[in-house]
């Protein structure tokens, strides 16, 4: 087993010179972006160092974690320990709005730190590529934050669709998908079935996967191609989706900040058409398109 209290990065760094060709490969990748690993799938992790899967499981379990997801709780506590340790509001324990307030100011500050811009220009890279079209899925509770995704991504980038859940409509929608698609998922916990069936769906047909998701257990993450984790500690008997809605604007300004001018244009397009077809009341001290 692990030593206890001892951070991750130290256990690999007291241990570099024993390891072999390949764990030394994983270390190294570990070492340059520790935060990054803390929420990445291990086949992210093993393109990175240019290894199998297999060796970046077995460097988890020699470094005495059990394996790849050991090693990621060790990383992600230590991420959490040192966010704990920086000073934080804490509304002296008070009302309702206070713990609130103080829970999804800590969740934010942890996604903050534990998504690197690379991690979302991957994202954001998945979701510009192929000519097919890029299915926004989530259920239940992770339908609202799909519903807002597809709000804010529809605008800048073509053929995109919100698949709806359902037997039925869900198959049709899915037929035929292939390589030159793409989908971002979402799930939370609860993780909802079906969105692990899908993302498979996706993954089997050579269709990259982009997953948001609050946990890098979370069963569709082992089919994703990209995985945001966004972290939920609300004080209360549901789990909160502001760090799920963070993250969501957070990638659609870096496909903003990757192609200003192509999605600029797009956007400028949209606002065109809800224009004409009044799709908005005009604001005020405007007049009404006519």
């Amino acid at each position: 087993m692990a030593e206890q209290g001892r951070d991750p990065l130290d256990r690999i760094r007291d241990r570099l010179e024993e390891l072999s060709p390949n764990d030394q490969r994983v270390a190294d990748a570990v070492l340059r972006d520790p935060t990054g690993v803390a929420f990445q799938s291990a086949d992210a992790l093993a393109a990175t160092a240019g290894v199998s899967k297999a060796a970046v499981v077995r460097f988890g379990a020699r470094l005495g974690y059990g394996g790849f997801t050991g090693l990621q709780a060790a990383l992600q506590g230590d991420i959490r320990e040192r966010l704990d340790d920086a000073p934080v509001a804490t509304g002296d324990g008070g009302t309702l709005v206070e713990r609130w307030l103080d829970a999804v100011e800590r969740d934010l500050r942890i996604v903050a730190a534990s998504t690197p811009p690379e991690t979302l220009d991957r994202a954001a890279a998945l979701l510009e590529s192929g000519e097919g079209w890029i299915h926004v899925f989530g259920q239940r509770a992770s339908a609202a934050v799909a519903e807002y995704a597809y709000f804010l991504i529809n605008p800048m980038l073509p053929n995109v669709v919100r698949v709806e859940a359902g037997e039925s409509a869900l198959a049709d929608r899915l037929i035929g998908i292939g390589p030159e698609d793409r989908l971002l998922a979402f799930t939370f916990r609860r993780y909802a079935k079906v969105t692990t069936d899908v993302a498979a769906f996706f993954q089997e047909a050579g269709a990259p996967v982009v997953l948001v998701t609050d946990s890098p257990a979370a069963p569709a993450a082992k089919h994703a191609t990209e995985v945001l984790i966004c972290a939920d500690d609300a004080p209360g008997r549901f789990p909160t989706a502001v760090t799920g809605i963070f993250l969501v604007e957070l990638l659609a300004a870096t496909l903003l900040e990757r192609n200003p001018d192509g999605i600029g244009r797009r956007l400028d397009d949209a606002e065109r058409a809800w224009g004409r077809f009044g799709t908005y009341g005009a604001e005020q001290g405007e007049p009404d398109a006519s």
